[in-house]
């Protein structure tokens, strides 16, 4: 359907949006239409969606466009699991802008803790950015709790002060590229400024993304400089046919989270776990499942887990024509030292380099299900021969 979506604009729909001509005003409606499709599934006004290449460039627009801040305030407080294109850009904005940045560490859950956050801001403090759940191990983090709880002590800590300066509200930011999708995202919810949404973590082509800007939020440095597009915030024409094809992918997630996608992806995900556990039980080979044990404060899609004494990569060579699986995140499935992510939650080393990370989709049935566990297995089999 989100093909179908996307084709005509690639054969008759083609025209620029900025246009005036029938063609043109055409592509803006079908823009348009996506903008509402995609802002419907957040909860939030289309005038409030900018279109950009994805999770990426949305990060990179929300924490390098806080140049512009005060300043006093270049301090931004993060945790340690975040993406790499949180933590890379933080890393920038330090070497190269003087921040000052704060990591905030996680539990062995890797749930990072509203308290720990809150006790991070500082008045200085222009932004926290904290994903809503974590790409390796699926945790989702407590943003309601962690945006009120900065909120408060920011708006604390400038009460305090008497010297005078002028202090801009703290901004909150969160990638929701896991999750969105997967489980209900609402940007009131949430009590988020910024949210990321990446368009191939839920059906739509790799290439294209939004970011949700609460309104009256205080203008960010542009990234990208030219023409006034996507409401004068992201310069270049847009892409159309992958705008559209997101928005559609919204629509139909909507959709499916209505009826009953979160429930039948955890199904599958306890599914597995329940039949991984059994087959290993026979093999004497301990394994060890990361991330939150209540399922409620995990994606419903993600299971990591780790193997005691088996090499994910050896493994995956094995079952890559069979099981299509990664060690850790996807973007760094060739690693062949243990994530940041598990070092960060205390996984012993000895697990830590078995980790596989497994994920259900929406098509997923339960003889698939089935059929990975008994080729995971297999494959620690053949590894334990040896």
């Amino acid at each position: 359907e989100v093909v179908h979506a996307l084709v005509p604009c690639l054969q008759s729909n083609f025209g620029n949006p900025s246009s005036t001509h029938e063609l043109g005003r055409r592509a803006k409606a079908a823009l348009d239409v996506a903008r509402e499709q995609v802002g419907c599934l957040l909860g939030a006004l289309p005038s409030s969606i900018v279109f950009l290449s994805g999770g990426t460039e949305s990060i990179n627009y929300v924490l390098k466009g806080l140049v512009t801040s005060q300043p006093h305030q270049r301090h931004i407080v993060t945790s340690v699991v975040e993406h790499v294109a949180v933590l890379a850009t933080c890393q920038y904005l330090e070497e190269v802008h003087g921040f000052d940045i704060t990591y905030v560490p996680v539990n062995d859950e890797g749930l990072v803790s509203a308290d720990a956050v809150a006790a991070a801001v500082r008045p200085s403090t222009c932004v926290v950015t904290i994903m809503h759940a974590n790409n390796e191990v699926g945790s989702i983090q407590p943003l309601a709790a962690i945006s009120a709880a900065a909120r408060a002590r920011h708006a604390a800590l400038i009460n305090e002060l008497a010297d005078n300066l002028t202090y801009d509200p703290l901004l909150v930011h969160t990638d929701a590229s896991q999750s969105v999708g997967k489980v209900l995202v609402r940007v009131d919810d949430l009590g988020v400024d910024f949210l990321t949404v990446a368009g191939h973590k839920l059906y739509a082509p790799k290439g294209v993304g939004a970011l949700y800007i609460r309104p009256g939020t205080r203008p960010l440095a542009k990234l990208m400089h030219g023409a006034a597009h996507e409401h004068g915030l992201r310069a270049g024409t847009e892409n159309i046919p992958y705008a559209v094809a997101l928005g559609k992918a919204c629509q139909l997630a909507q959709h499916a989270l209505a009826n009953g996608l979160s429930q039948r992806l955890l199904a599958h995900r306890e599914h597995l776990l329940a039949k991984l556990t059994e087959l290993l039980a026979s093999q004497d080979v301990p394994l060890k499942v990361n991330g939150p044990a209540d399922v409620e404060l995990v994606l419903p899609n993600t299971l990591s887990i780790s193997f005691q004494h088996v090499s994910a990569n050896q493994l995956l060579h094995v079952i890559e024509d069979r099981v299509a699986a990664s060690a850790g995140s996807a973007c760094h499935s060739h690693a062949t030292t243990a994530s940041y992510v598990l070092q960060a939650m205390h996984v012993p080393l000895e697990f830590a380099l078995g980790t596989l990370r497994l994920s259900a989709g929406k098509d997923t049935t339960a003889d698939d299900i089935d059929r990975a566990a008994h080729v995971i297995a297999q494959g620690i089999a053949t590894l334990m021969e040896k």
